[in-house]
């Protein structure tokens, strides 16, 4: 996840689609394109960190954690995902998203969640800038991949 932000950070053509996106909203007044980047990087380095940390524990003998772990960096490294990683923000946005979702139902799953998933304030714009469409079907993703995880094998 790391090395994809840091693909966007400077790279002013991979934000063209986020800033597109933001003219096709319906929104009352046109919001400042420097907050939205800062909440969109701020949203994907938190990500970025929840990763981690699981990745931290994974090594530390949380092994029950390693299929989540391992879904995770599945969709990260796929580029036929929803949103493909060919749109520059929106494409890691995507990813950053069904990761956030996948660790959020995965610890409502566990009482021993070695993450909290924590709402932030760019939860908001990232949901908007993605749309109800996109963040449903992830969500359903997500849950999917979390109830095949926890089901008991025969």
């Amino acid at each position: 996840m790391r090395q994809l932000i840091g693909s966007i950070e400077a790279g002013e053509g991979s934000w063209a689609a986020l800033l597109a996106r933001l003219d096709e909203l319906d929104l009352e007044e046109t919001p400042d394109s420097a907050a939205v980047r800062a909440e969109v990087l701020t949203y994907l380095d938190d990500t970025a960190t929840l990763l981690d940390t699981l990745g931290v524990a994974v090594e530390s003998g949380r092994v029950d954690w390693v299929e989540v772990l391992d879904a995770a960096h599945g969709y990260l490294g796929n580029r036929e995902d929803l949103v493909t990683d060919d749109a520059g923000v929106m494409g890691i946005l995507d990813d950053a998203y069904v990761c956030r979702s996948l660790l959020r139902q995965a610890a409502v799953e566990s009482a021993d969640s070695p993450v909290a998933v924590g709402e932030l304030s760019s939860e908001g714009v990232v949901r908007a800038l993605l749309g109800t469409v996109v963040t449903a079907t992830l969500d359903v993703a997500a849950g999917q991949t979390v109830r095949d995880l926890t089901r008991p094998t025969a």
